[in-house]
């Protein structure tokens, strides 16, 4: 499960105001999507915007701050009982279909991503584009990144209209991938997208959550019947307005939860699932190789990634877990 983790940054200023509900409620949401993958203990890799993570800056302030900058974030995500990663999704949530954005320029901003995150005490190990703009691949194990995000590979292309929203309506399975085909040259990996959690607002409304669990479902019954891979994402503001997002990640989860219990699949992450697919297709092993490879029913379900801050074996380096709830200090959000 990648997590794409931008609040307004992902936006144009042009848009905002469509979103300001969800930009409002967004820390509690995410305090209230942490607590519910504690309690399945399911992984995910948070990619995060690596701006969202500092404190304002004085010169280019941006305003509600709230929007902009939630450094406690970090904490609350490796302060977790569930091994999270944190992914980059760039500094700044520079996206390379922008005609005005040169590859010097996002080169620069992944670059300053890194070193953000490393400042703070995390090695980056994966990527999400931002809108899914997938460019320079050849790029990224140079920063030490080894898994980046596939776009979704669909019956229908990669449109975003009337066959997208039947797709989604129907419950059409989603698309699950073999890891032997995953490989890109010796350092990295593609993990695909099998499902976005599309929200509920607006049109999306009218497709019921029984639609998007049925996707889910027929996904992992046949990774666990292939042993392939299953990638679900979204953005924690798709699971606002209301609690019928989260109740409907909550069957998801469950589901997965009473498959990893009875050995149908294993929970990794991103950063993980590219790992042993690099030893797998060079020939090593590590334990069971049924975790990775298809045709022994054993499949890798949402992939996240399973690595954080440096020096534990979660990537986590001696610091202590952050506060305990949101901005104000509640456990949970009302």
């Amino acid at each position: 499960m990648s997590i794409d983790t931008e609040f307004a940054w992902g936006v144009d200023p042009s848009g905002l105001s469509r979103y300001s509900r969800f930009f409002d409620e967004e820390p509690r949401t995410v305090r209230r999507l942490i607590d519910l993958l504690d309690e399945y203990l399911i992984p995910a890799t948070w990619a995060v915007v690596g701006r969202l993570l500092l404190e304002p800056d004085g010169e280019r302030r941006r305003t509600p701050e709230s929007w902009y900058h939630a450094p406690y974030i970090l904490d609350w995500i490796l302060g977790a009982r569930a091994p999270h990663e944190i992914g980059t999704h760039t500094f700044s949530h520079l996206h390379t279909g922008n005609p005005s954005v040169t590859r010097e320029e996002w080169v620069s901003d992944l670059e300053t991503a890194v070193r953000t995150a490393r400042e703070l005490g995390v090695d980056i190990r994966s990527i999400v584009y931002p809108r899914n703009q997938v460019a320079y691949t050849e790029i990224l194990p140079d920063f030490g990144i080894i898994a980046y995000r596939g776009v979704e590979k669909t019956w229908y292309g990669s449109g975003r209209g009337g066959l997208h929203f039947l797709d989604r309506a129907l419950g059409v399975a989603s698309p699950t991938y073999s890891p032997s085909g995953l490989r890109e040259g010796d350092r990295l990996v593609n993990i695909p997208a099998s499902q976005f959690l599309m929200g509920d607002n607006g049109v999306r409304r009218m497709i019921p959550p029984s639609s998007r669990i049925r996707q889910a479902r027929l996904a992992l019954d046949r990774a666990a019947r292939r042993g392939e891979i299953y990638h679900l994402w979204f953005h924690p503001f798709n699971l606002g307005g209301g609690g019928r997002m989260f109740q409907t990640l909550e069957r998801i989860l469950r589901d997965v939860a009473a498959r990893r219990e009875r050995g149908e699949l294993t929970v990794v992450t991103m950063g993980e699932a590219a790992r042993l697919v690099l030893q797998e297709t060079a020939g090593r092993t590590t334990g069971r190789p049924d975790h990775i490879v298809g045709g022994t029913g054993h499949a890798t379900g949402l992939t996240g990634s399973t690595s954080g801050r440096t020096g534990d074996a979660s990537g986590r380096a001696g610091h202590a877990p952050g506060p305990a709830g949101d901005p104000t200090g509640r456990r949970s959000p009302a």
